[in-house]
């Protein structure tokens, strides 16, 4: 009972905007026309029809789904690299795990500065070696590779942070088991540990997928949505839509979509995790 007042609040701080919200969608409120009109199904309408915010929805997909794959396999790659025990290695940890500390816009700033095309360290780097110099941020097929590059710099280290603490607090039995038997390094990877760090790896997708949906400050500075709508992703276009062209009713419509989007992988990602079998090995 003492928890109740707890998530009273906490329910009325996620449910209150959450019902605004969504009564906003169905409005035709601006800050030039403050007058909750009801508009029904217009601002909806103008989703299913309008061609902006369909390449929206895909440039979206592209990011999470590209920006996901890459965080994973990485982070995963470097968890097992920092879970072993060799000298050292504490400090290498504390290393690994700097980039956290950095805020999103100053590390966006930093990137903007890196890919500068002029300036910027990358192009110059690449013309030592001989390489092209290429329009990394402006470029309508290098800009959201630009972006997914910046944001797994931050993203890695969250998804590694996570899976280093799910390794490290696996039973050793298994393994010692499954190498007494004779199964190599890959074998006890893909059939002891990996089988174990499943709600692990669920939950690390889960968290950073929601981080890939929310993901604002990259695309504000880096590209600024840019070239054209190359990198014009939802989260983007909702703040642009309401912010900057004060249009809050459809604004508000697509958050609401933009929380639908979200909730698909989040309940493949929920669902797969749960299959599978008890860890095993080949002989």
């Amino acid at each position: 009972m003492a928890t109740v007042p707890a998530l009273v609040v906490v329910t009325a701080i996620i449910a209150v905007p959450l019902v605004i919200g969504i009564y906003l969608s169905f409005t035709n409120y601006t800050p030039v026309r403050p007058t909750f009109s009801w508009g029904g199904l217009v601002n909806y309408d103008q989703i299913w029809t309008s061609p902006t915010i369909h390449a929206a929805i895909k440039n979206t997909a592209i990011f999470a789904g590209a920006g996901i794959v890459i965080e994973m396999i990485f982070g995963l790659f470097f968890a097992l690299l920092l879970a072993r025990k060799l000298r050292g290695m504490s400090w290498f940890r504390v290393v690994y795990m700097m980039p956290l500390l950095v805020p999103g816009v100053a590390s966006s700033v930093a990137w903007s500065v890196l890919f500068n095309t002029g300036n910027g360290w990358i192009n110059y780097f690449a013309s030592v070696v001989g390489l092209p110099q290429l329009n990394w941020a402006g470029g309508t097929h290098t800009a959201m590779p630009t972006v997914i590059i910046a944001n797994a710099w931050a993203g890695i280290p969250i998804i590694t942070i996570i899976l280093l603490a799910g390794l490290l607090s696996l039973p050793k039995e298994p393994v010692e088991a499954a190498r007494i038997d004779g199964a190599t390094e890959l074998r006890v990877l893909y059939h002891v540990t990996l089988p174990a760090l499943r709600p692990v790896l669920a939950f690390a997708a889960l968290f950073q997928m929601v981080n890939l949906f929310r993901e604002f400050a990259e695309f504000a500075i880096i590209t600024g949505g840019g070239p054209g709508l190359a990198t014009s992703v939802l989260n983007y276009y909702v703040y642009q839509t309401t912010f900057v062209f004060g249009e809050l009713g459809l604004g508000a419509a697509l958050a609401v979509l933009l929380v639908g989007l979200m909730a698909v992988p989040l309940l493949v990602i929920f669902k797969l995790s749960k299959r599978g079998s008890a860890p095993k090995w080949a002989s």
